[in-house]
Order: C-alpha cells, then structure tokens, then sequence
C-alpha cells in the first residue's frame, strides 16, 4: 500500500523517476537547504541516496517524504510526509520551493500524514525536528497542533545526521 493525497491545491505522492530535476533544483539551491543542512547543497548522489531511501519507506511503511504537486500547474513544488526514526518514531517532514513560500502548501501537503497516522497507522505521537532558527517551519508544526519539547541534537533522532542542535517537536495522537 502506497499513500497517495490530495488536497484543494496539492498532491502528494511518492517520488516518480520523472521527478528527479524538481528535487535536484531544490535540493542544490542554497535558500532551500538554509534549513535543512545550513545551506550546503546536495550533490547528485545524496539525492539518489534520498529518493532510495524514500522508495524503501515506501515499501515497507506505506509513506515516505514524498513530491509535493501542485495542481493547478502539475509542477513538483516541495516535499512533505513521514519518515521512521532510528527509535521507531514517525518524523514529519517538509519543504516547498522558496516561490511558493508564505502560500500556506507546508500545512496542507502535511495535514493528510497526521489524519492517515491517526486512522490507519494508528501510531502513538509524531515528531517533528526543526533547525532551530526555522521559525516559518516551527509556525507549521504548532499550525497542526505539534508543541515544542526541547533542543537536542539530529543526530539522537537518525544516528546518520550530523550532530548539530534542532528543535525537537512532537504530537500525541
């Protein structure tokens, strides 16, 4: 089973090989990573290694971080979805193409994972980890009703990210 949602304005789905150019442009603009790895572009093979291990999220979860459409132009404008931790928690996660920032996509490409969460994972709390100084981000997470618990490192959430400090959110279902 694959997700598959579709709101007023957006699908989201997981990534199609044809997808690839939209998350290479956002993944290597240094505004959009600003606050995903403090500005460091990725290269050609991090975004291979991403789209990898969204498509095995996929297989074995149902979800993943996945392409974030919009419909009125059929045009890969973000990312946004869920991703297991190394704890076994379920990361909520997004990004939407800096020009589209301020639309409001971020909450409505996220809210469809907490309602499929809640009905069909029924899973126990969500988190959310945001870089600290990401207060567009920390507006989305309380926007679908995540609270603040604490500055910790990334690297206590997925032992593969860096050690930096991030705001770590989180959400009882």
């Amino acid at each position: 089973m694959s997700f598959c949602f579709v709101t007023a304005r957006l699908t989201v789905r997981p990534w199609a090989e044809s997808d690839r150019r939209a998350l290479a442009r956002m993944a290597m603009d240094k505004d959009m990573m600003r606050y995903v790895t403090q500005g460091r572009p990725w290269d050609d093979a991090k975004i291979d290694e991403f789209l990898e291990r969204q498509a095995r999220h996929v297989d074995r979860h149902g979800v993943s971080f996945g392409a974030v459409e919009e419909k009125a132009s059929a045009e890969v404008i973000g990312l946004a979805g869920m991703q297991p931790h190394d704890d076994g928690q379920f990361e909520l996660g997004w990004w939407i193409w800096k020009d589209h920032w301020g639309k409001g996509y971020a909450t409505e490409a996220i809210r469809p994972f907490v309602d499929y969460t809640r009905e069909v994972m029924e899973l126990p709390r969500l988190v959310a980890i945001i870089d600290p100084p990401n207060q567009a981000s920390k507006r989305v997470a309380e926007k679908i009703g995540m609270q603040f618990v604490c500055i910790k490192s990334a690297r206590e959430t997925i032992a593969a990210r860096e050690d930096i400090p991030i705001a770590y959110y989180s959400m009882s279902l």
